[in-house]
């Protein structure tokens, strides 16, 4: 059974949907976590005898960020498009209470792309494309300043490659929409874009999921890192009330030994008042701590909390955050120093008392990276993380800690003598 915050949660999103006019159960494409998929279910809707509607998940732009951190995160919205007309509706990913959903008009799909360094190795020269597809939208009656909201992304040491892809994204919806589409090569009008080859279906694709299963966990770039995010879990702030209500009986509990303390003292106990006194010490500590961490919790504002990063052939989970929800952009997280990509030898979706878990398999043992009641939901995010570690991979063979490792290891197998049973 789900959680009090998760039910909220869901509620949320259903009220966010019915403003769309959209099913909970109904199909929903994720460009940002898979490309490919949403590449492929796009050309069904916008070809010939295609759906009537999509149902689209973007991000909005994000700040740059600074010292130290990442930019500050932002909920995702929803989109609903009816193939052939321009006129698009905006729903927020989830809704306190009900409301319409805002009416925009989409003026073009622009791809952009820019360079990044493959990793932070000294002696690395190459560099990542990250490719990204933007829809440009307006007010409906053509009033204001232009949004832009990310739709697709990709990342490869080929340029070619990341471009190609998110290019296979932006073109159908750009016919979808009947607006134009803005590549490296030019503007090219809606009557003139020619159908892209979406990429084939890998081994890892999974089918759409339905909207209210896709809701809870995004994928996306936060100035340079691709973040995976928990929208159904507030972070730090969820546990507030816990530490201050721990805190209190702590600070009370310490109030009272240091009382006793003082009438031991008084009463020229003092083995007694040095043993109260002690105790006192411990849980005056250990409360003033607690309320630190309440005070830092409670003024946590964002709406979700960061599970993994994955950048330059690098990954953390549980990623240190500023108050406003940012990542920490040095390359440690809670449970210790990034790892290298190359040191992530499988991820896996397992089964695991009532509750499914993406487990990622490194050197160091396995780190759980996210909970979910349902398969299809930990296959998706396994899949969209297999496809994110491999594009942030430095190429080559294995790296020297590894390379270390297992010269140690085989050394360690030939000086084992070996008995026969």
């Amino acid at each position: 059974m789900a959680d009090e915050s998760t039910a909220a949660f869901d509620a949320e999103v259903a009220r966010a949907l019915d403003a769309l006019g959209a099913r909970a159960e109904e199909p929903a494409l994720d460009a940002l976590a898979d490309p490919g998929g949403a590449a492929r279910a796009l050309e069904v809707h916008v070809g010939e005898g295609g759906r009537a509607r999509i149902l689209l998940r973007a991000a909005p732009e994000l700040g740059a960020g600074g010292e130290g951190y990442g930019p500050t995160p932002a909920d995702p919205v929803w989109l609903r498009i009816e193939p052939g007309s321009s006129a698009i509706r905006i729903a927020p990913l989830r809704l306190a209470e009900s409301r319409e959903a805002e009416a925009r008009e989409a003026s073009r799909v622009a791809v952009t792309s820019r360079r990044l360094p493959c990793c932070d190795a000294a002696g690395c020269a190459h560099e990542r494309t990250h490719a990204s597809a933007w829809l440009l939208v307006t007010h409906a009656g053509g009033g204001g300043a232009a949004r832009r909201l990310l739709v697709a992304e990709a990342r490869d040491l080929d340029p070619s490659a990341a471009e190609a892809l998110v290019e296979a994204v932006a073109a159908p919806l750009a016919r979808a929409l009947g607006v134009p589409l803005e590549t490296a090569a030019g503007a090219t009008p809606p009557d003139r874009i020619a159908p892209r080859s979406a990429p084939d279906r890998g081994p890892d694709d999974e089918a759409p999921l339905g909207a209210a299963a896709l809701a809870r966990f995004t994928l996306r770039a936060e100035a340079e890192p691709a973040v995976l995010r928990d929208h159904a879990n507030a972070g730090p702030r969820a546990s507030a009330p816990r530490n201050l209500g721990v805190g209190l009986v702590l600070v009370v509990a310490a109030a009272a030994l240091w009382i006793q303390t003082a009438r031991s003292a008084a009463a020229d106990q003092r083995g007694v008042a040095l043993g109260f006194g002690a105790a006192a010490m411990l849980l005056s500590l250990a409360g003033y701590a607690f309320l630190g961490v309440a005070r830092f919790s409670a003024r946590y504002v964002a709406r979700s909390s960061p599970l993994a990063w994955l950048a330059r052939d690098r990954f953390a989970v549980a990623p240190w955050v500023s108050r406003a929800g940012a990542i920490d952009l040095r390359p440690e997280g809670r449970l210790g120093a990034a790892l290298a990509a190359g040191e992530l030898r499988a991820v896996n979706a397992r089964a695991r008392d009532d509750r499914w878990v993406v487990e990622l398999d490194t050197d160091h043992g396995p780190i759980d990276a996210l909970r979910t009641e349902s398969e299809a939901v930990a296959r998706f995010w396994r899949a969209a993380l297999v496809r994110t570690a491999s594009a942030i991979r430095h190429p080559g063979g294995p790296s020297a800690r590894q390379r270390l490792r297992a010269r140690a290891h085989s050394g360690r197998d030939t000086a084992e003598p070996k008995t026969e049973g």
